[in-house]
């Protein structure tokens, strides 16, 4: 789980299944809360992380580890849903699950998280326009990633779902380049 790993087919599934359980609860918010607590409490505890990716370790003793851990920390369906990841081999999925469990739960409740890009640290008041904006051209409710990047001199970029809004001046400088060597 050292890395950032993308959806798979499997951890879709696996998200969707984690997805129906919260909803037929109305709890996405604490789901989403209680799994990202998993991974962080897995992440931060390299022995922890050691010992659940270690394959010759059986899924008894994980999951012994498991419900040592987190029970009466998080809810009784999740802690479950661990076990069965473990059961099946799948808790190197868990980062990839949490992702699509909290795509679904975005897309469900019309929200989308969006990074911007700027080359300075933006104002209370700039951030607040573009936001506006945002939400109105998207038709959803923003959950914003700030960050500032330099090298784009000057504009805006927007990475949300798979697209990639590139307003900066490199952008525009490359795309003349490309239109002049034709």
């Amino acid at each position: 789980m050292s890395a950032m790993k993308s959806e798979t087919e499997i951890s879709k599934n696996y998200a969707q299944a984690l997805f129906e359980v919260a909803q037929k609860e109305s709890n996405f918010e604490e789901y989403s809360k209680q799994l990202t607590s998993v991974i962080e409490t897995i992440k931060t505890s390299h022995d922890l992380e050691v010992v659940l990716s270690n394959s010759s370790i059986s899924s008894v003793k994980k999951i012994d580890i498991i419900n040592s851990i987190f029970t009466q920390k998080i809810s009784n369906n999740l802690l479950n849903f661990l076990k069965i990841l473990i059961e099946k081999g799948r808790l190197g999925e868990l980062e990839a699950i949490h992702q699509g469990f909290l795509r679904m739960v975005n897309m469900r409740l019309n929200k989308k998280v969006v990074e911007i890009v700027s080359p300075i640290e933006l104002s209370f008041e700039n951030k607040s326009n573009i936001l506006f904006k945002l939400e109105k051209k998207l038709k959803s409710e923003i959950s914003p990633i700030w960050t500032v990047k330099e090298d784009i001199i000057a504009g805006l970029v927007f990475k949300f779902d798979d697209y990639v809004v590139d307003t900066s001046l490199v952008a525009k400088l490359k795309n003349l380049g490309k239109v002049i060597n034709r």
